[in-house]
């Protein structure tokens, strides 16, 4: 892989690996204001997932020879700045989408092998969240 292409992946990967950290943190908030069981049971799913899409993340930056971001994306600060749950869903639904549209948009620079599964993987996951999300909280 050329040095333009490591340092445009190593980037993306970065990007991903904030908002799967701070997909981390808002789920986990989420998970304690909410009391349907059914919710959290989802809530749950997708808390377990998006760590396992940090390690995934953290991995394929190690792999290219650079160092991971240790910081978390701004959206956990988005979301804490709503009043209500129904609008903190709402963001969620769309911090979901925007992992799963920068993964479609990005993907030209991934190498074809398992970095381009495992980041399919995780954009197909982000898309069924939100079908889920929606689908639970009666947001669309």
């Amino acid at each position: 892989m050329a040095t333009t292409s490591i340092v445009q992946a190593e980037d993306f990967y970065n990007m991903l690996l904030e908002a799967e950290r701070a997909g981390v943190a808002v789920i986990e908030e989420l998970v304690r204001q909410n009391q349907d069981p059914r919710f959290q049971e989802l809530l749950k799913r997708f808390l377990r997932d998006e760590g396992v899409n940090c390690r995934i993340l953290i991995t394929l930056i190690q792999h290219l020879g650079a160092e991971p971001s240790r910081e978390t994306g701004a959206f956990v600060e988005k979301v804490r700045a709503l009043g209500t749950l129904q609008e903190k869903i709402e963001l969620l639904i769309r911090g979901q989408e925007w992992v799963a549209r920068k993964i479609r948009e990005f993907r030209h620079l991934l190498p074809a092998g398992s970095s381009h599964l495992l980041l399919e993987a995780i954009k197909v996951q982000h898309e069924e969240n939100v079908d889920a999300l929606e689908r639970v909280a009666g947001v669309k």
